[in-house]
């Protein structure tokens, strides 16, 4: 079916469901939905749009509370006037992510969806609205339609509707049908190693490391290198090094001892020597992959007497961290590697992580393009593509102008001008590493754009197929396990895991989070191999602890709609270590709701983050291998302070509960910040504590 027979076809249901009037505002572009025009079953309300591409939907006034789709979901008490506040000045919201909310009026609750979300966002005045804006000219690109039921008061009506829809309807918009984890499992054999996976993401080198020299011979190895002869291979590496790093070898071969500013520095520059034709002049046509192992057998023979076996060499992606991490007991992880990698091949430690278990992959991305001639400092490996690229595959604005990309550098990248070099990157690096996961950042945000190119036009929905399009073809073409930024229920059905749900990106939500001198500071983009922004902890802002981790706030929405269907945890700019003083919640909450843990590791951290991951992993993984693919169906609160929270999965051999104590003294037979497992399933360790 094509998208305008999908228009003509969602119209026509549309009109036929307006049975009852709609009431209008005096104002234009505005409709008022009335509680008693809802019934129990869902119904479709539907207005024109006219030329100037606004249109707002006002909901029924009066709520007591709102379950509202934001960071996985909140439950917003409408007369507490802080959160109402919080919801004024963060209007509009988007609703891209789970385009369903609903409003609780005593003993019912209007459940209300969004089919087509692309142009929709959610606005806060002295009621709900959803408002509409189409960009000139495109104000029929998608239905303005909505649905509204009436459902019971269960705290999970909003996500239990939702999905009792997408079974049933006819037309569900650009909201796929649902295909849940279990039938990805059952359609790509190695997906069923995510149950019970930690997420890691790791840094550093990956052909050589400040690791690969022990650190009593580094002094030495720099005296070596730096006086070799220039036509030796010493001399012709030490040549191929950037001038930055000629000094650091001087200075470091001058020293008394290596400090790691300078064996960092030096063995970067040496891994990026290491990627290159040049230092033994070897033939353009030679295999990436064959170039690097050349080379790092030549460095292996050279400098012998202080150098590791080459087999061991790299950081974070390199052998001895991997068998670290499954001597340790961790037999099953995802395992990202911090950018694309794609002038580092190491087949061996991929295939290694491959016989361990593991799945393991690159972080990808096709959402911006840079100039080819940018420097070094203004760009990044995913955005470089070629000249053609930069200057043809722009997104346009109306204007003529280019789309900025992300950090306002370049531009936008169209899905549809990206599809061929898609194709080639991926391909290019299957055929010599064998990875068996790929993330692609951004795609899953739903973070579409309208694209007024003559070569590329697309409306955000056309540029959302396109998108689909190739994470599908991740796993149908290469039998990847498949990950995205974000987890929007417009991917869903495409993705095997998202990041950044219930912790979204919040960097931008406090100028504290960018000064320096806060204790809330996220850090520079620095060192390479352990930058402070991915491994330096910080304090959340007081501003952001509520809503994003009160517990009494939270309600787990996405999760109950679509949570057995995809496996979703936080965004990589807030791993499970990041925020200190609200640990613990987050540790409770990914127990309480089965969200895996991320963390993000090189050979150095490991050690010092070691007992903290394994003693966490040692509960939450048995449970998640058992709940993953299971729909989360009840959430309670237990105690008045909403601190003592309770949800129950439906597991194949029966009803699971988990039972989370986030307080700091015992409630209703519960030990403080502690976690308890009861029902169908046996567990080694049924309670948890979760301390300091």
């Amino acid at each position: 079916m094509t998208f305008n027979d999908q228009l003509r076809t969602t119209i026509c249901i549309t009109i036929i469901a307006l049975s009852m009037p709609v009431a209008v505002f005096a104002q234009p572009g505005q409709q008022e939905l009335r509680r008693e025009e809802i019934t129990d079953k869902p119904v479709a309300f539907n207005s024109e749009v006219d030329e100037s591409g606004e249109f707002t939907w006002w909901l029924p006034a009066g709520a007591g509370e709102y379950v509202l789709p934001i960071s996985a979901g909140v439950v917003v008490d409408a007369s507490r006037p802080d959160l109402m506040r919080w919801l004024r000045e963060g209007s509009p919201w988007s609703l891209l992510e789970l385009p369903v909310l609903g409003l609780r009026f005593d003993n019912e609750t209007i459940v209300v969806i969004v089919p087509w979300p692309h142009y929709a966002e959610l606005i806060v005045q002295d009621r709900i609205g959803i408002r509409y804006s189409f960009p000139k000219g495109r104000h029929l690109a998608t239905p303005c339609n909505i649905v509204a039921m009436r459902r019971g008061n269960d705290p999970l009506e909003t996500a239990l509707a939702f999905r009792e829809w997408r079974l049933s309807a006819t037309d569900t918009g650009a909201i796929p049908v649902p295909r849940s984890l279990k039938k990805k499992m059952e359609d790509l054999e190695k997906a069923k190693r995510l149950p019970g996976a930690p997420h890691f993401y790791l840094w550093g080198p990956a052909l050589f490391s400040k690791h690969d020299i022990p650190r009593n011979k580094w002094v030495l190895f720099a005296k070596s290198l730096r006086d070799a002869a220039p036509e030796s291979f010493g001399g012709k590496l030490a040549a191929l090094l950037p001038e930055d790093q000629r000094r650091d070898l001087q200075e470091l071969a001058a020293a008394e001892w290596p400090m790691d500013y300078l064996t960092g520095s030096l063995a970067g520059a040496i891994d990026v020597v290491l990627s290159g034709n040049d230092l033994l002049n070897l033939p353009p046509d030679v295999p990436a992959a064959d170039v690097i192992r050349r080379n790092q057998q030549a460095l292996a023979t050279a400098f012998g007497s202080y150098v590791n076996p080459p087999e061991s060499w790299g950081d974070g992606l390199s052998m001895p961290l991997l068998d670290s991490l499954h001597d340790a007991g961790i037999d099953r992880a995802l395992l990202l590697l911090s950018d694309l990698y794609g002038r580092s091949f190491r087949p061996d430690v991929v295939t290694h992580a491959e016989k361990l278990g593991f799945l393991i992959g690159p972080y990808d991305s096709y959402h911006s393009v840079h100039s080819p001639t940018a420097g070094p400092d203004n760009t990044w490996e995913t955005a470089q593509f070629d000249a053609t690229a930069y200057q043809q595959g722009r997104v346009i604005n109306a204007d003529g102008s280019g789309y900025g990309g992300f950090k306002g550098r370049g531009f936008h990248f169209s899905p549809k001008a990206a599809w061929p070099y898609v194709q080639n990157r991926v391909g290019g690096i299957v055929q010599q590493v064998p990875y068996s996961a790929w993330f692609i950042d951004c795609d899953a945000t739903a973070e579409c754009f309208d694209d007024f190119s003559p070569e590329h036009s697309a409306a955000k929905s056309e540029d959302t197929r396109l998108r689909r399009q190739r994470l599908a073809w991740l796993k149908t073409e290469h039998k990847m396990v498949v990950g995205s930024e974000g987890g929007s229920v417009l991917f869903a059905d495409v993705i095997h895991f998202g990041h950044g749900v219930h912790t979204p990106y919040i960097g931008h939500l406090s100028p504290s989070f960018k000064d320096t001198k806060s204790p809330h500071f996220l850090g520079r983009f620095y060192p390479p191999d352990r930058p402070d922004q991915s491994f330096t902890p910080v304090t959340i802002p007081p501003s952001l602890k509520t809503p994003y981790f009160d517990p009494t706030v939270r309600i787990p929405l996405y999760q109950a709609a679509v949570g057995d269907e995809l496996i979703a945890t936080h965004h990589w700019s807030f791993d499970s270590l990041k925020l200190t003083d609200v640990e613990k919640t987050r540790e409770l909450l990914e127990i309480l709701y089965m969200v895996p843990p991320m963390y993000h590791l090189n050979r150095e951290t490991w050690p010092r983050r070691r007992e903290r991951v394994l003693r966490h992993l040692a509960f939450w993984g048995p449970l998640h291998r058992e709940l993953a693919t299971a729909p989360l169906k009840r959430f309670a609160c237990l105690s008045e302070d909403r601190l003592v929270q309770r949800t129950t999965f439906q597991h194949a051999d029966g009803e699971v509960a988990i039972t989370v104590n986030f307080g700091e003294t015992t409630q209703a037979g519960y030990a403080p910040n502690s976690a308890t497992v009861s029902g169908s399933i046996a567990v080694p360790q049924p309670i948890y504590d979760a301390k300091p």
